[in-house]
């Protein structure tokens, strides 16, 4: 199925959008500020599963109420149980993005890997598909390759800071550069079906949570 809104820019256009648009602006920028500050680190390091499940779990609740697509939720559940396992295999083996392993930091964990660790990938997947599109239009090849280049540099500004707060650490203390090659890879395998599939996912708070998000961390590379 299609949607005119696939292919449009259409703004904020209900306030529960536009309230979760300041929290996504307030909620990065005072997680900045709160990891600059010694004195509530400890506590900001140890919300950050909580704050992750609220961000992402209102973010998709407002694209699907924007776009009432069931299959969104059929590739939710897919994109998730893929990103999941790719993890789980990669902290197991080291023979997908390199070796690794989940810090305690993020604590709700399974297999080695926090579950809101998948989330995350799906998040950002939409995200980067969002401003994909916006870039090439509705093509879905184009957009599904775009977008795993685009998450693909996003790591770059990730890496650092995850490894300070030991959200996860890295063998030998060195990012392998396959890991930026998977990240494209996994993203390219879940964005494909987005596209293909025709999937109503379009909303402007993808790009709030983007560009919130990567301020935040280029923030802390800076401060960390």
């Amino acid at each position: 199925m299609d949607s005119p809104a696939r292919g449009s820019t259409l703004p904020l256009r209900t306030p529960f959008e536009k309230y979760l648009a300041a929290f996504l602006l307030f909620a990065f920028a005072s997680g900045a500020l709160a990891h600059t500050l010694p004195a509530v680190l400890p506590v900001t390091r140890y919300t950050t599963d909580g704050l992750l499940l609220v961000i992402n779990g209102l973010l998709l609740y407002s694209i699907y109420r924007r776009n009432e697509d069931p299959g969104l939720w059929v590739w939710l559940v897919g994109a998730y149980c893929f990103t999941f396992a790719a993890e789980a295999v990669g902290v197991a083996t080291g023979a997908i993005f390199g070796s690794y392993a989940y810090g305690p930091t993020m604590w709700w964990q399974w297999l080695g890997v926090p579950f809101v660790i998948a989330l995350n990938w799906c998040a950002l997947t939409l995200a980067t598909n969002e401003l994909a599109e916006r870039l090439v239009g509705p093509r879905p090849w184009w957009v599904a390759a775009l977008a795993s280049v685009l998450i693909a540099l996003y790591d770059v500004a990730i890496e650092p800071v995850a490894i300070a707060l030991d959200y996860w650490q890295w063998a030998g203390g060195t990012i392998p550069l396959r890991n930026y090659l998977m990240w494209a890879v996994v993203a390219f395998l879940i964005s494909l079906p987005l596209q293909l599939l025709r999937i109503r996912y379009r909303s402007p708070l993808l790009l709030v949570y983007l560009f919130a998000q990567l301020f935040f961390f280029l923030v802390l590379n800076i401060a960390l």
